[in-house]
């Protein structure tokens, strides 16, 4: 992808992002969790939700049908531990196909063309249409108004921290840590690998501001303490929490930056990926010349 075509991918993602916190504030939301069944309540005029065990077809579908939308969520995941209603993972696949319904663009080709959308939601596709309706869905769920205070109050969170706000806002672990490093004043950077390859991330502000916007893809991190982790976790078939410490030179693309490191590492079985969060000291950053 070159530059005028990633600008553009950028600048549709953030839009997106951007229409998703409008929307849990026009629903007054002023304290997480966002109910996204709430939403649904209010638009039963217009958008008919149905839940069932779809196996692996998809985790959502939306399809315009005579003069409302039927909304599909696959309930597979509540098999898995939870305390809400649903899985987490549901709640955010529902919160992907609003997206598909409140983004205009995606509103107006589901009318014209009346087929059924299936997506895979939760960052596991690169096309545009659902990239966006996965930042539609990070802004519904963490609007930055109401997450970003809980993750700024430290430069090094903890797992505990972690597992506070994932509680607190009733989100998936994979949302969550995109959206961290979305909304955190840190440096610091979320990385997803399989096979111990890194296959895509985000960085911070923070990093960004250093001229680092990239994951090193297709690199095979030469930290220890992941190695280690990924040995043990492979395949993954298991939920597993590892920590350990590095260089951002593993990590991600710094032209003349490096940076020692402390990593968490998230070992997520339905996805076969191992989820990494990267922090690095605010004073290693802003003392760089």
């Amino acid at each position: 992808m070159d530059k005028a075509a990633w600008r553009h991918y950028f600048s549709e993602r953030e839009a997106a992002l951007r229409q998703g916190e409008i929307v849990s504030e026009t629903y007054n939301f002023n304290e997480p969790p966002v109910d996204v069944f709430r939403i649904l309540k209010r638009e039963r005029r217009l958008i008919h939700a149905v839940g069932d065990d779809f196996g692996n077809a998809f985790d959502g579908r939306i399809r315009y049908v005579g003069n409302r939308f039927l909304l599909c969520c696959n309930t597979r995941y509540d098999k898995w531990q939870h305390s809400g209603k649903h899985h987490s993972r549901v709640v955010f696949s529902i919160a992907h196909e609003l997206g598909h319904y409140f983004l205009d663009h995606h509103r107006r080709c589901l009318v014209a063309n009346q087929v059924a959308h299936d997506s895979f939601s939760e960052f596991s596709s690169h096309k545009l249409i659902e990239a966006e309706a996965d930042h539609f869905a990070s802004g519904l769920l963490m609007p930055s108004r109401l997450m970003k205070p809980q993750i700024n109050q430290s430069n090094f969170p903890d797992l505990d921290a972690i597992r506070s706000v994932r509680k607190s806002f009733d989100v998936s672990l994979t949302g969550l840590l995109a959206r961290w490093t979305q909304l955190s004043d840190f440096p610091c950077a979320t990385i997803a690998t399989r096979n111990g390859k890194i296959e895509f991330g985000w960085t911070s502000e923070a990093f960004q501001n250093l001229g680092c916007f990239k994951a090193r893809r297709g690199h095979t991190p030469e930290c220890k303490y992941f190695r280690q982790f990924v040995a043990g976790n492979k395949p993954v078939t298991g939920y597993a929490e590892g920590e350990g410490t590095g260089s951002t030179d593993y990590w991600i693309e710094l032209a003349r930056h490096e940076f020692t490191t402390s990593e968490m590492y998230f070992a997520i079985p339905h996805t076969g990926l191992i989820w990494v969060f990267v922090c690095c000291d605010e004073t290693d950053i802003s003392g760089d010349d």
